[in-house]
C-alpha cells in the first residue's frame, strides 16, 4: 500500500512543479513588458532578482492552480492507463487510494497560508522597495553635469554640480505645466528631490510669477514608482489597524480575510481535481476547461467578497459560508458520480 502512496505523490510532485514552472515563465514573461526601460539596462543578478520578485508577487494562484491541476492530470494518467482497474483488482477502497490527496491537503494548506499571510506581502514589498532604489541609481546616473537631462516626458533638469546624492546649481523645466525651478542645492531621496533656496516661475497669462521658497520637495513624477497598498502590508500591522480601529480599518480587516481564507480551497480542490480526473470519462481538454473554470469562479467570488466586506465587516462570515457551500457541493457531485 505504502509503494502505491508514494507513487501516486511522486507523479503528483513531478506535474506540480511542472506546472509551477510553466506559470512562472507565462507570467514573468507576460510582465517583462510592463518594466521601466532602466531595468533593461541592470546587471544580470539584479534583473534577475527582480524577475524571482515579481514571480513570488504571483506565487498564490499559481500554487493554487498548479496543486489542483496537478491532482488532476494524476487521476487522468491512472485512468488513461488502465491502471485503475490493476489498483481496484488488488482490493484497494477509494477511501485508501486518496490518501496522498489527504496527505497533500494538509501540506498544502499550511503551505498556502504561509504564502498568503507572510510571502506575497513580503515579496511585493521588497520589489517596490528594489524598484525605488534602482529609479533613484537610474535617475542619478542620466543627471550629466552641465547638460540638460530629460527625466521623463515632461521633466528636464540641469545640474551645475552633481557629488553623490547632492546636486547643485539646478534647473527643472516641468513642460506639462511650463514651471521652471531653479535651486541652489538639492538632495536626492527615493524618487523625489528635495531643493534649497531657490524660485518656482509660475506661467500667467501676460508674464510669469516668481515664488521664492527656502525648502521645497518636488516630485519627479515617476509614473512606475507607487507607495505600498495596505494590501502588501505586514498581517502584524493589519492585525493592529484593525483591533485600535485606525483609519481604514474595514480595508486592514478585508486583506486579512482575504490571506486567511485563501487556505479554503486547498481543503477541496486536490480531491475535486483527483477524483474528477479519475472516474470522468471525458477528454483530457474538458477536465482541465472545468478545472479553470472552478478556479476562475473562485476568483471571481473572492474578488466581489473582499471589496463587500471592505465596506461591512459582517460580509466575511458570510463570505466563508459561500467558499465551503461552492467547493462542499462540487465536491458531493464528484463523489456521488464516481460511486
Amino acid at each position: 500500500m505504502k509503494i502505491l502512496h508514494r507513487y501516486i505523490f511522486k507523479n503528483f510532485v513531478k506535474r506540480f512543479f511542472i506546472l509551477i514552472g510553466i506559470f512562472s515563465i507565462v507570467i514573468t514573461s507576460s510582465q517583462l513588458l510592463h518594466l521601466p526601460n532602466f531595468a533593461y539596462g541592470m546587471n544580470i543578478l539584479d534583473f534577475l532578482n527582480l524577475l524571482i520578485l515579481i514571480d513570488v508577487s504571483f506565487l498564490k494562484y499559481q500554487i493554487l492552480f498548479g496543486f489542483f491541476i496537478a491532482w488532476l492530470l494524476v487521476g487522468i494518467h491512472i485512468r488513461e492507463s488502465n491502471e485503475i482497474y490493476a489498483i481496484y483488482s488488488l482490493g484497494v477502497s477509494k477511501k485508501n487510494l486518496l490518501k496522498p490527496v489527504f496527505v497533500s491537503t494538509v501540506i498544502f494548506s499550511i503551505l498556502a497560508l504561509l504564502i498568503s499571510m507572510v510571502l506575497i506581502p513580503y515579496a511585493n514589498r521588497e520589489r517596490a522597495k528594489f524598484l525605488t532604489v534602482k529609479v533613484k541609481n537610474y535617475i542619478l546616473e542620466n543627471l550629466q553635469s552641465k547638460n540638460f537631462s530629460k527625466i521623463n516626458e515632461n521633466i528636464s533638469v540641469y545640474v551645475e554640480k552633481k557629488e553623490g546624492n547632492t546636486l547643485n546649481g539646478i534647473i527643472i523645466y516641468n513642460k506639462s505645466n511650463r514651471y521652471l525651478i531653479t535651486a541652489k542645492e538639492g538632495i536626492f531621496f527615493q524618487d523625489k528631490v528635495v531643493l534649497k533656496d531657490g524660485y518656482i516661475q509660475v506661467p500667467s497669462e501676460r508674464s510669469f510669477n516668481i515664488i521664492k521658497y527656502e525648502k521645497y520637495s518636488f516630485n519627479l513624477d515617476v509614473s512606475y514608482i507607487k507607495d505600498i497598498p495596505m494590501e502588501d502590508y505586514k498581517t502584524s500591522q493589519l492585525i493592529e489597524i484593525f483591533l485600535k480601529k485606525r483609519q481604514q480599518y474595514e480595508k486592514a480587516f478585508a486583506s486579512l480575510t482575504d490571506r486567511l481564507f485563501f487556505v479554503v480551497p486547498f481543503l477541496f480542490v486536490g480531491f475535486i481535481g483527483f477524483l474528477s480526473g479519475l472516474n470522468f470519462s471525458r477528454s483530457k481538454e474538458t477536465l482541465l476547461t472545468f478545472a479553470i473554470s472552478i478556479s476562475i469562479a473562485y476568483m471571481l467570488l473572492n474578488y466581489f467578497f473582499i471589496k463587500m466586506i471592505e465596506k461591512n465587516i459582517t460580509f466575511s462570515g458570510v463570505y466563508l459560508v459561500v467558499l465551503l457551500l461552492f467547493f462542499s457541493t462540487i465536491l458531493s457531485f464528484i463523489w456521488k458520480k464516481s460511486e
